[in-house]
Parts: structure tokens; C-alpha cells; sequence
């Protein structure tokens, strides 16, 4: 009874490839995820109200992706942004922007999020 013997060359070259590969998508992905938080971040800054510019300065990406937890932080560092991000319009008292600033921001990203987080990992793998 004869058995079939194949071989295959190479195979430690592609699997190396592979692992180099699957390591690459968690930093690409926590790469992709940071760039789209810092781009969100910037449309709140431009939506946040302001008269002298102290809440739109402290806003920032305050907790970055990382491989092993795929979370942004968006912040404003004041003590009032709450309250001024929950200011109905009839009772503003800032010249410029909007309430509801980061809110805004952040579902205006969400339509996208996934296509513009794929396409920063697929940009950064070479896909």
C-alpha cells in the first residue's frame, strides 16, 4: 500500500511571515483607533462653545489605544465641561459653538468608524 508523501519548502519562511503578520493587527488596529480618536477630537474642538478658548484647549485624547485594549479616551479637562456640553441653546451665554460638542463629534465618526479604522490597518499592513 503506498502512501502519499508531499513537502512542502519554505513552510518556515511563510509561517514566520504569518506570525509577523498576526502580531502587526492588534498595533495597527490600536494605531488606527488612536489616529480616528485624535481626528474626532479635533470635530469636537471645532463644535466646542467658547469665549475665551480655556474648555476647547484642555480637550484631548487622554487615554490612547493600545494592543492589548482597544480604548480611546476623549476628555475636557475643565470642571464646567459637563455643564457647558449640557447648556441648551436657549440658555448659552457663549458666543460660538454648539452644546452637545463631543456627543456631536462622536456620533458624526460613528457612520465611518469602522471603515475608517479598517482602512488605517490595512494602510499599515500593506493590504
Amino acid at each position: 500500500m503506498a502512501s502519499d508523501v508531499f513537502t512542502v519548502r519554505g513552510i518556515d519562511k511563510v509561517s514566520a511571515a504569518v506570525r509577523r503578520l498576526a502580531a502587526m493587527y492588534p498595533l495597527a488596529a490600536a494605531q488606527s483607533l488612536n489616529d480616528v480618536a485624535e481626528l474626532t477630537m479635533t470635530d469636537a474642538k471645532d463644535l466646542t462653545p467658547y469665549e475665551h478658548g480655556v474648555l476647547k484647549d484642555t480637550g484631548k485624547v487622554s487615554e490612547h489605544a493600545v494592543p492589548v485594549k482597544l480604548e480611546a479616551q476623549l476628555t475636557f479637562g475643565t470642571d464646567y465641561a459637563v455643564y457647558v456640553h449640557e447648556i441648551p441653546p436657549s440658555r448659552a451665554r457663549h458666543p460660538h459653538g454648539q452644546w452637545k460638542f463631543l456627543e456631536t463629534a462622536v456620533n458624526k465618526r460613528e457612520a465611518t468608524f469602522s471603515q475608517d479604522v479598517g482602512r488605517g490597518i490595512r494602510e499599515r499592513i500593506g493590504g
